[in-house]
């Protein structure tokens, strides 16, 4: 089938880099290493890609002098576009090569059959929601790091996304600490869902609502979710475990609350780990009436302290952390002061931001302490 096309060699890579995530360096398919592109009669070039549990379907504007479809290696080909210089880059189909042509240079890349490229699953019927692809993000950004990619708990490899009343809830949890964060959403659909979406699906949720302006529409259908955004669309296959109750995770009796400046108290951590130990990145709070020292010691190196004011009336109280736990989500808290309740040395710890009152937006983190040597 002869094929030949002309596309804008930035808004192609464009494409070709948000696709990448999704292609497995190591398919267990040859077929899987590649993208599917078919040029179509009404001026569109369509991107379709695939790890068998993620699809990935977009499309561009393109001059479509005869329309066709083929399967090329996805790496290579995003390698290729992103060293072209900008303008119009050409494609021509000749017998089993594509042939890629920009100004005086040119390509000559093998291709596969693309009937043996796999099918993406389809969606049906009304969005079960809807939801602005900022807030979405913001989300996303503020959950992903507390999802374990390698725990042998498969179920926690995922995230719960909850759609209850007009609102969606995000958690995300390595059974060490748990991330959660909840936003206003359209709910288009009745009725309550809950699923598990998988770790590396979020990651690409969370790329593709980065790059996109305006609103996000989502569908539940059975085992699978789609997200689309604008020309793009991503669907993924759903976890089937179920994801352990948040809600009995939140501790509720932390009568020790504290209120410290988010950048101070994580440049102490910075500084104070330096000095703890490798297995475990230990660093203690001791807290007394507005005043809280970090600390760390390392066995053959020395130790640190840095002292912080803050705002504290109660007694006088030490915990111990993970000091990477307590970086990832200062990292991403997004507000200049932070509020740490307290309870007992050795129980659930919880973190927010702090925000005016009329903020509706939620975002909590809980972690669990170390034991202090």
């Amino acid at each position: 089938m002869t094929m030949r096309i002309t596309v804008d060699q930035a808004t192609f890579l464009r494409e070709l880099s948000l696709l990448q995530g999704i292609i497995e360096r190591k398919a267990t398919l040859p077929i899987l290493s590649n993208i599917l592109l078919r040029g179509e009669d009404g001026g569109r070039l369509l991107i379709t890609a695939t790890d068998l549990e993620i699809g990935f379907r977009s499309s561009v504007p393109a001059t479509v002098e005869a329309p066709g479809l083929v399967t090329v290696h996805a790496r290579r080909l995003h390698d290729i576009i992103r060293r072209l210089p900008p303008g119009n880059v050409g494609f021509r189909l000749d017998g089993g090569s594509l042939h890629i042509t920009c100004e005086r240079i040119h390509y000559r890349l093998a291709t596969q059959d693309p009937e043996h490229f796999p099918a993406l699953r389809e969606k049906e019927g009304q969005p079960t929601a809807q939801i602005d692809a900022v807030p979405l993000a913001e989300m996303i950004k503020k959950v992903l790091f507390a999802i374990t990619a390698d725990d042998p708990r498969y179920y926690i490899g995922g995230a719960l996304w909850e759609f209850v009343e007009g609102q969606l809830t995000i958690v995300g949890t390595d059974g060490n600490r748990m991330a959660l964060s909840r936003r206003s959403v359209q709910q288009t659909e009745s009725g309550d869902h809950r699923l598990v979406v998988p770790r590396k699906a979020v990651a690409e949720l969370l790329k593709l609502a980065s790059d996109h302006e305006g609103d996000v529409f989502i569908w539940h259908e059975g085992a699978s979710l789609f997200a689309r955004m604008g020309e793009r669309e991503l669907s993924t296959s759903l976890q089937e475990q179920k994801f352990p109750d948040y809600n009995k995770v939140l501790p509720t009796a932390n009568d020790k609350v504290v209120i410290v400046s988010t950048a101070a108290i994580k440049s102490a951590i910075e500084r104070v780990a330096v000095l703890s130990q490798e297995h475990s990145h230990l660093v203690r709070l001791d807290l007394r009436a507005n005043q809280l020292e970090v600390s760390s010691s390392h066995q053959q190196l020395g130790e640190a302290q840095e002292q912080l004011e803050v705002e504290y009336t109660g007694e006088d109280f030490s915990i111990g952390f993970n000091a990477q736990y307590l970086l990832d989500f200062l990292a991403v808290c997004g507000s200049e002061q932070i509020e740490i309740s307290l309870g007992q040395p050795m129980g659930q710890s919880l973190f927010r931001p702090v925000r005016d009152e009329e903020d509706r937006r939620e975002d909590l983190y809980v972690v669990m302490p170390m034991a202090l040597s």
